[in-house]
């Protein structure tokens, strides 16, 4: 029963709960920095103006005799933002877009619905208990307008939903080790419906009895009274079985991260340190669907950590065997002096690290390849106190360069026609 509470409540939070930041901080995981690194930090302390960016989708699929219900759409740009703090608490303010499409076919009596999300905008905001980074309260509200079958006019809307936590719901418990294990808090959740959701529940409802038997009509208004009569509703989240199953190089739209991949019943998710937030999430329900997501920007900075790196810069074609030089470099919040950690196969890992250069300095790095193929070369800065920042963007190369393969490809085949003309 636990469970499926569980996969009750990360459904409902999908936009909040899970994909903000209540996971907390971490330091840096590195293959080559000292291993004191290869477990998180404390809890972590933002600051106002901290922010995640997230893009999502998902499906929802639910058959119950007589109903078929399909519910599918996604957000993009949905933004979480430090607003505010005081001394148990920040504030978190989130907004983006939204859309989604909905079908529901109905066997007695016979009816099919569809509907779409048009112009939509999500917003809201997320209490975190600093302590533990534990949810206290989150508030949702989607505004916008719906496309339905049985009303082809655009119908404005505009539904709230509010949820309390007692005492705050907490994911994880620092500090992550590979390996570790523990349960999720267990914490009593109070659900809050708006008045404008309510006030949409009951203009579906009756654009749906124009089209359904008296008796149907009736069974609706009865169902319409329970629903209101259920809320405030009053749910015990039980605690769940977490691990931390591996560390590892991840890509995601915001970025290369090195990160924690943590598994939590049907969720899966991986936390960066350097993004101090989770960076990708999967949630799997084999009976009613999924929900996916990642990060795709941040301006989080972790207090000292070197600033990203410049593209690094040099020769894009050459030979094998043949040492080139890649220019880059970076700044320091605190002036300290940096060493830079070079990727020179594209595999997320470092593969060299130079000697330390002063804050802001230009660095020259000579590298050879002794294989054929592309790479996408990339760097990260590190101080001297090995507080490692994240990837620079990465830059294409090939070795050995096809022009010269293409050139002798050309001229045989002139020498051939050549040949036959003649």
């Amino acid at each position: 029963m636990a469970g499926k509470t569980m996969a009750a409540v990360v459904c409902t939070l999908m936009l909040v709960s899970i994909i903000s930041p209540v996971i907390g901080s971490a330091v840096q995981i590195d293959e080559r920095t000292p291993r004191r690194q290869s477990v998180s930090g404390d809890t972590p302390q933002w600051n106002v103006g901290d922010s995640w960016t997230f893009d999502g989708e998902g499906a929802f699929e639910m058959e119950e005799s007589p109903l078929f219900l399909n519910l599918t759409g996604g957000f993009s740009g949905v933004q979480f933002i430090v607003t505010d703090e005081d001394a148990d608490t920040y504030y978190v303010d989130f907004e983006g877009d939204l859309e989604a499409a909905l079908v529901v076919t109905v066997d007695n009596p016979p009816m099919d619905i569809s509907a779409t999300l048009r112009k939509t905008t999500l917003s809201g905001y997320v209490y975190f208990n600093k302590s533990d980074m534990g949810i206290r309260e989150f508030y949702l509200n989607i505004t916008g307008s719906i496309t339905a079958s049985i009303e082809p006019i655009p119908l404005p809307f505009s539904m709230s939903i509010r949820m309390t936590f007692t005492p705050p719901y907490a994911v994880l418990v620092f500090p992550l080790t590979v390996g570790s294990e523990w349960r999720t808090s267990s914490s009593e959740m109070v659900v809050e419906l708006g008045e404008d959701l309510i006030s949409l529940i009951e203009q579906i409802v009756e654009m749906v009895k124009k089209l359904v038997p008296s008796d149907v009509a009736e069974i609706l208004d009865t169902l319409l009274e329970t629903l209101k009569d259920m809320f405030p509703l009053e749910i015990s989240v039980g605690s769940e079985l977490a691990e931390c199953v591996e560390r590892e190089n991840l890509t995601v739209k915001a970025g290369t991260y090195e990160s924690y991949h943590i598994s939590i019943y049907m969720v899966e998710l991986d936390f960066s340190p350097a993004a101090e937030n989770i960076i990708r999430l999967f949630l799997t329900d084999e009976y009613y669907g999924h929900f996916g997501m990642e990060l795709t920007s941040s301006t989080y900075r972790q207090p000292g950590v070197p600033e990203k790196p410049e593209t690094p810069s040099g020769k894009m074609r050459g030979r094998l065997r043949k040492n080139y030089e890649y220019e880059t470099s970076a700044t320091d919040p605190d002036g300290d002096r940096i060493q830079y950690g070079w990727d020179w196969d594209g595999d997320g890992t470092v593969d060299e690290w130079t000697d330390f250069y002063n804050s802001g300095e230009t660095v020259l790095t000579p590298h050879s390849w002794t294989e054929r193929g592309s790479y996408e070369i990339r760097v990260r800065a590190r101080d001297e106190h090995g507080l490692a920042g994240e990837w620079s963007d990465p830059l294409a190369v090939t070795m050995p360069s096809q022009i010269w393969h293409s050139w002798l490809i050309w001229l045989i085949t002139q020498f051939f026609q050549t040949i036959r003309s003649g």
